[in-house]
């Protein structure tokens, strides 16, 4: 049955209302959120106004992180941090990642004293970010080590060969796009790989024996891919010290302490990103606002993706 028109007009006048609370829930969102950033970021640049110490997380997997590069800057050229502690509980993850954390923190290093606090897992490219530092502490029973390069993927070929699908590829050259999984791997290919796994492999042994000061058939010797337990890793002098973040805040300071100043009320200070930047708060707002008001949003930090078509067509990313 047709809608008369004061039907009509009250449907209109229904939905009105409902858009302008669904915009007033978002509004009162965004203020609290606003409130609670700001009170945290004022606290924040209080104490950072002060000279301290300090702290940032490496953790999880390792890969290039820009966000954690521009904290590692920011703490390298603040003449307010007196010394940093690396707290570390990570597997690894990327060359490239682990290469860029370290050289930071060198960076860092050659500034002022750093202190690595390895916790349960500091493994591989987590060990490459601990060996930046000038002293290691480890607990009894971190998991630390495995020295080494891996480089894996799977190889698809029997499983297209089953369902009656077969490659064809043109290339210019055979090395291109290798190794690819779908099709056999080729001796050629094996060796191109070898090579490159060797030479990080490589590279590494010799950060291993250059940051711990011992030879390199001793760095060789340890770097078959095998964990340390932190009291293994200390035999080896793969760490310097068992110990944990009350150790390594005194170990600062007694290194502080040599220019004659004295360091002892110094306070730690996580150097953490904004509260919008943390555990993924931007991504949290966005998708709270299009439940809520059943539209995208553009993202605050890439405004590239932006749609032309007006504010309602808003893209994430």
């Amino acid at each position: 049955m047709p809608l008369n028109s004061h039907e009509i007009a009250q449907q209109r006048h229904l939905k009105r209302h409902l858009t302008f609370w669904r915009f007033m829930a978002v509004a009162v969102l965004i203020i609290g959120l606003i409130a609670v950033s700001a009170v945290t970021i004022n606290n924040k640049t209080f104490s950072i106004r002060q000279q301290h110490i300090a702290t940032i997380e490496i953790s999880g997997i390792i890969y290039r992180d820009d966000r954690l590069l521009a904290q590692l800057k920011k703490i390298e050229k603040s003449d307010k941090v007196s010394g940093l502690i690396l707290i570390i509980d990570s597997p690894g993850g990327t060359v490239t990642g682990s290469e860029d954390i370290y050289l930071a923190i060198r960076k860092i290093a050659a500034k002022k004293p750093v202190a690595a606090l390895m916790r349960g897992v500091a493994a591989s490219g987590g060990y490459i970010s601990a060996i930046a530092a000038d002293h290691i502490f480890a607990s009894s029973n971190t998991i630390t080590g495995s020295i080494g390069v891996i480089y894996q993927w799977p190889e698809y070929v029997e499983l297209l060969n089953k369902v009656g699908v077969k490659m064809q590829t043109v290339k210019s050259s055979p090395l291109k796009a290798e190794p690819s999984g779908m099709v056999p791997l080729t001796n050629e290919v094996r060796q191109q790989v070898e090579t490159s796994v060797k030479d990080s492999y490589d590279w590494f042994v010799g950060l291993v024996s250059e940051r711990r000061d011992m030879s390199m058939n001793n760095a060789l010797r340890l770097a078959d891919g095998r964990v340390y337990s932190g009291r293994q890793a200390l035999a080896e002098n793969l760490i310097d010290a068992i110990g944990d973040i009350d150790t390594a805040q005194q170990w600062l300071k007694n290194q502080l302490q040599q220019d004659g100043k004295s360091y002892e009320d110094l306070e730690s200070i996580d150097w953490t990103p904004p509260l919008f930047e943390q555990a993924g708060l931007n991504q949290f707002l966005k998708i709270q606002i299009n439940n809520i008001v059943g539209v995208k949003v553009f993202d605050i930090n890439n405004t590239k993706n932006i749609s032309s078509t007006g504010l309602m067509a808003l893209m994430l990313n």
